[in-house]
């Protein structure tokens, strides 16, 4: 069986694509994408690839620095661009005060 991957870039592909300057922008961009609840990655053989057709969607959740995206994001999802700081929140908020 033989995998087409004509259609799948690789991370530095991909990060040449958004104009991310290395691939860390990339992985957190995907990260971002995924808890937003859209898989814009597929992992093949231990490998990352993004579909071409998902380039769109993971230049959606691509903040470059000292944007004023990126400023919006920060205060969504933190500094980092993770998820652990919303949820850290979220669970702040929830918790009943004593």
């Amino acid at each position: 069986m033989r995998i087409d991957t004509d259609n799948l870039l690789t991370i530095e592909q991909a990060a040449a694509e958004i104009g991310a300057p290395n691939k860390r922008p990339v992985y957190r961009a995907i990260q971002r994408a995924r808890a937003a609840g859209k898989e814009t990655a597929v992992v093949l053989y231990g490998k990352t690839l993004v579909p071409r057709d998902k380039i769109v969607v993971l230049k959606d959740f691509y903040y470059p620095y000292y944007s004023e995206a990126h400023q919006k994001m920060v205060k969504q999802w933190g500094a980092s661009g993770g998820t652990q700081k919303k949820k850290n929140a979220e669970a702040r908020a929830a918790k009943p005060k004593s």
